[in-house]
């Protein structure tokens, strides 16, 4: 009987220091965790470099494909129109570009 009231004592003294250590526990990143939220946002942030690279790369494809087409286009028409005057005796006209 003695011994439980001498545990019940000593948690009655202990319980306002655990309480306060518990208030002032704050969680305090370690290295590791800290090292791995920076290497998270320096991929994040390549990422997104890398995908605005990939979509200005794209754009100058689509242009160069659509210069590359319209030349083309211009070159057939020429060469339509050249077809037609030499079957008709004619001197071919090219088309404007």
């Amino acid at each position: 009987m003695r011994g439980g009231a001498i545990l019940l004592v000593a948690c009655l003294l202990l319980a306002p220091y655990i309480v306060a250590r518990a208030a002032d526990n704050v969680s305090h990143e370690s290295s590791i965790s800290t090292h791995a939220k920076s290497f998270g946002a320096a991929v994040k942030r390549d990422a997104i470099a890398v995908s605005a690279g990939c979509k200005e790369g794209a754009h100058r494809v689509a242009v160069a494909a659509k210069s590359v087409g319209h030349e083309i286009a211009t070159a057939a028409k020429r060469g339509a129109a050249e077809t037609r005057a030499a079957f008709s005796g004619e001197k071919a006209k090219t088309p404007a570009t």
